[in-house]
């Protein structure tokens, strides 16, 4: 988990969380983004912790994203969703069709 902190911090963010909050689109968004890079920064604007804090917003995301929550600083937070790894599809066999 270290070595993940680590990588978090020189990274940038890349999602940012708008006065709308943590919405069906903005989910998906941040799960096509975990799917291509493993990891991902969240930035949050001021607009939208009204009545919430970050730590919450990035477990609910985490939780909706499945993926795990590596730092949370200041307003940004950082998720972490290790790739999947594609099982080999055997390759066609040529078939010969005889009449």
């Amino acid at each position: 988990m270290k070595e993940l902190k680590r990588r978090s911090v020189e990274k940038e963010p890349t999602v940012w969380i708008g006065k709308s909050g943590v919405t069906t689109a903005l989910l998906g968004q941040i799960r096509r983004q975990l799917d291509a890079n493993e990891m991902i920064k969240v930035k949050v604007h001021k607009t939208s912790l009204e009545d919430t804090e970050v730590a919450g917003l990035a477990g609910k995301t985490a939780e909706e994203t499945i993926s795990e929550i590596v730092d949370v600083r200041g307003r940004t937070f950082t998720l972490y969703k290790p790739k999947k790894i594609r099982k080999a599809e055997p390759k066609p066999t040529k078939r010969t069709i005889t009449a």
